[in-house]
């Protein structure tokens, strides 16, 4: 009888603790390059501090979140961001495939970066009384 109630017990403390927290995982695509794993982009909540980044296979995982509405952040540099609204719910994990385009500089915000870059270089002496 002893052993019966510690089992109940442990199975009690067991379910307790146990938590129901969502899980994203995805894989993020380079569209210039046929759908080929883009290697680490960054992936960020929205309004929240938590970042990950893809590896060598263009996969990325993000857990430990609370059910409800999140948007997901994708950015790489050269590469247009792009924003997904998901839903989490803490029974089924959230797949995604995202593929980023290669983002695009007109001639005119190029002369502008230029020009912006040439200022004169103006130094001040220090006259010595």
């Amino acid at each position: 009888m002893k052993s019966l109630f510690y089992l109940f017990m442990m199975l009690f403390a067991t379910v307790n603790y146990a938590q129901n927290t969502g899980l994203i995982v995805g894989k993020v695509m380079d569209n210039e390059l046929d759908n080929t794993p883009l290697v680490f982009a960054n992936v960020s909540l929205k309004g929240n501090s938590t970042e990950a980044q893809t590896d060598l296979t263009g996969l990325f995982l993000i857990e430990n979140l609370e059910a409800g509405d999140y948007t997901l952040v994708f950015s790489f540099p050269g590469y247009e961001t792009q924003e997904i609204k998901v839903h989490v719910d803490g029974l089924q994990p959230i797949e995604l495939q995202v593929s980023l385009a290669a983002s695009t500089i007109s001639l005119s915000e190029l002369v502008s970066l230029a020009s912006t870059s040439k200022k004169e270089d103006t130094t001040f002496k220090a006259s010595n009384n």
